[in-house]
């Protein structure tokens, strides 16, 4: 009997998570699609619905018409505002903070330079954090999540590796007690990769019906993220999609990690853009995403340095993905980060440069496709993400 006590509520829970993440994906659901969504009874789908309704989660939001004559289908949505986070995405370069909601949308708060080491960088996120703080005193968050450029301990919190930040075997939790003790929520921490293709896997029906793929984040140094039976795998020391520190050249430039030839050495966008510098001029641009968006226009417009880069990068591309294509055989590969906003020409020139390297059953159904969510927003959503689901479980 105890057993099945246990059974039943994990069941209840599993489709109380079902319908609200199906709110949240489906803004307008009626009580009727989620029934045939979901595969539940409609009794079952009613009852969960006016428990969602009375804790303030989900909301009625207008009618419509129905699939039947003379019917009427009350439309439902997430509320917005019933939970609140906080989303951090740390960068090389810079910072942000946001405040995220529980239909995964964002807004930032803060934005600051990132300092070169982890103490100066936990005293200027204090000081962001006091004056959110001194601003939102009405308001409460639930969590604290961080998107961070390397390798995080799954489930501790420890950054266990930040290459081109140097920073090793650092302790979130023990230097946020530190620096902000009345800090008093869960916190999280993933790799921003992951948490991008979070975000995609929530956002984009493109990928909705696939099973395995590969995420591969271009920005300063290249991250990644592997899908595989419907889950993002970590690995035993939770290193599973650090694509960037895979070599293609031994003789290569030496990396960040200490290696030669790593694949990020070749198509990272700061190695792009100090590689057209050092051919012909420097790039205007407070960041390497602003200069690196300036030498995809340049090459539009006819720059033959910035084509020339540029072609250089596709090629390293080619290499890098067709390895991936080969080893893994996955449903798509998606170029995230910088990524998104490669033209579609070169899109297409990558995947056909990948479709003809990779073994012909790797290559022949493999979808090559663009993220759907920019570099802005990709990582804070998936931090967003995090912490909402953590909430969601916690109140359901």
């Amino acid at each position: 009997m105890r057993i099945r006590a246990i059974n039943a509520e994990k069941m209840g829970l599993s489709n109380r998570l079902t319908l609200i993440n199906l709110i949240r994906t489906n803004p307008g659901v009626s009580r009727r699609e989620l029934s045939r969504l979901a595969g539940l009874d409609p009794s079952t789908v009613t009852k969960i619905i006016t428990s969602l309704l009375d804790k303030g989660l989900v909301v009625e939001q207008g009618v419509r018409d129905a699939d039947q004559p003379g019917r009427k289908s009350i439309m439902l949505r997430v509320s917005r505002d019933a939970a609140v986070c906080l989303a951090a995405e740390v960068g090389v370069e810079s910072t942000r903070i946001a405040a995220g909601y529980l239909d995964a949308s964002f807004e930032v708060l803060e934005e600051f330079s990132t300092p070169p080491d982890e103490d100066s960088f936990f005293r200027a996120f204090a000081d962001r954090m006091e004056s959110i703080r001194s601003s939102s005193k009405t308001r409460e968050f639930c969590a604290l999540s961080f998107a961070v450029p390397g390798m995080v301990e799954w489930g501790s919190n420890i950054l266990k590796h930040l290459p081109h930040m140097g920073w090793k075997d650092v302790n979130l939790a023990g230097n946020l007690r530190r620096t902000l003790p009345w800090l008093d929520i869960p916190v999280f921490a993933a790799n921003e990769a992951k948490l991008s293709l979070i975000a995609e896997m929530f956002r984009n029906p493109g990928i909705s019906r696939l099973h395995s793929g590969v995420y591969v984040y271009l920005s300063q140094g290249v991250g990644g993220a592997l899908l595989v039976g419907d889950k993002i795998i970590h690995g035993t020391g939770n290193t599973a999609g650090e694509l960037g520190h895979m070599v293609i050249d031994a003789s290569g430039p030496l990396c960040h990690c200490g290696s030669r030839g790593c694949f990020e050495t070749f198509v990272s966008i700061d190695r792009v853009v100090k590689k057209y510098e050092e051919r012909k001029e420097s790039l205007p641009g407070r960041n390497f995403r602003e200069k690196f968006r300036l030498l995809l226009d340049r090459s539009s417009s006819g720059d033959g340095a910035a084509s020339e880069v540029l072609e250089e990068m596709k090629e390293y591309l080619a290499i890098g993905l067709s390895n991936l294509a080969n080893i893994l055989n996955p449903d798509f590969i998606m170029l995230g980060g910088v990524g998104s906003i490669f033209p579609s020409a070169f899109i297409r020139s990558v995947s056909d440069a990948v479709a003809a390297r990779a073994l012909g059953p790797a290559g022949a159904e493999l979808l090559f496709t663009r993220a759907s969510l920019g570099i802005e927003s990709a990582a804070l959503e998936g931090a967003t993400l995090m912490a909402m689901n953590h909430h969601i479980k916690k109140v359901i």
